[in-house]
């Protein structure tokens, strides 16, 4: 059986959240158990146990949100990938559809997500505070 590339986990993982199953155990599973996961929001998860609580909240401000995450572009090599990516949401924000643009760095080991570090510029979640 072959491993799983970070391209294919980095969909897979995207696919979870668009299908609003970021607290489903199999999201989970497509982790390593020493996994670190970085949300420029919070410092970083360190382990599948950390982990696991930022997913559910994750699948509730999802759900909330309406998210849907689009890749706009993908670099790969391996165990090794980068991604730009758009979140467009249901919410609208000063008449305009409510949507950011951000970029992740996925490596895998294992054919799991052994470290997702994502980036986008939190200062839009003070313009949504302010509607």
């Amino acid at each position: 059986m072959s491993e799983s590339s970070a391209a294919e986990m980095a969909e897979k993982l995207r696919d979870a959240f668009n299908n609003f199953e970021a607290d489903d155990p199999k999201t989970l599973d497509l982790f390593t158990d020493d996994v670190v996961y970085r949300d420029p929001r919070f410092p970083a998860f360190e382990g599948k146990e950390a982990l696991k609580g930022y997913l559910q909240q994750v699948a509730g401000e999802n759900k909330a949100m309406q998210v849907s995450w689009e890749y706009t572009s993908m670099v790969s090599e391996g165990e090794h990938a980068a991604v730009e990516w758009m979140v467009r949401t249901g919410m609208e924000l000063g008449g305009k559809k409510f949507e950011f643009p951000g970029a992740a760095f996925v490596r895998t080991r294992g054919g799991k997500i052994c470290y997702y570090c994502g980036s986008w510029d939190t200062g839009i979640l003070q313009q949504l505070a302010g509607e």
